[in-house]
């Protein structure tokens, strides 16, 4: 808090002559308090990112690997696939477990054009 304000604060009386004082110091302060928190936020984790079996155990319900994979083929938990490798980013499986995620038919269509172009090119 700015000195203005602690001393203001600190009279038993505040008048109204004083409101627009304490007013623009108090968004000074809010202001500084906006800047520090948006360029002190914390950096992404190293270990953001999950395989099936940290999935497994950071999932609330803690279900099998089995029952994740289930999930991986029925497209119902974002992932990320490498070659053989899935893998799960943290703050993707915290939305979905927040929100009960459900992609949007935009999302939907553009997947399917994705792949009608893929298979048009060869590539499936």
């Amino acid at each position: 808090m700015s000195k203005m304000t602690n001393e203001l604060a600190r009279e038993e009386r505040v008048t109204f002559d004083h409101l627009p004082k304490i007013l623009s110091t108090l968004q000074k302060d809010v202001n500084e308090l906006k800047n520090f928190i948006v360029h002190n936020q914390v950096p992404d984790e190293p270990n953001e990112w999950m395989d099936v079996k940290g999935l497994a155990a950071y999932h609330p319900d803690h279900p099998s690997v089995r029952t994740v994979y289930d999930w991986i083929h029925y497209k119902r938990v974002p992932y990320h696939k490498d070659g053989k490798r899935v893998r799960f980013k943290r703050t993707e499986i915290d939305k979905w477990l927040l929100g009960g995620y459900h992609r949007t038919d935009n999302e939907l269509l553009e997947d399917a054009v994705d792949i009608l172009n893929a298979k048009r090119c060869g590539q499936v």
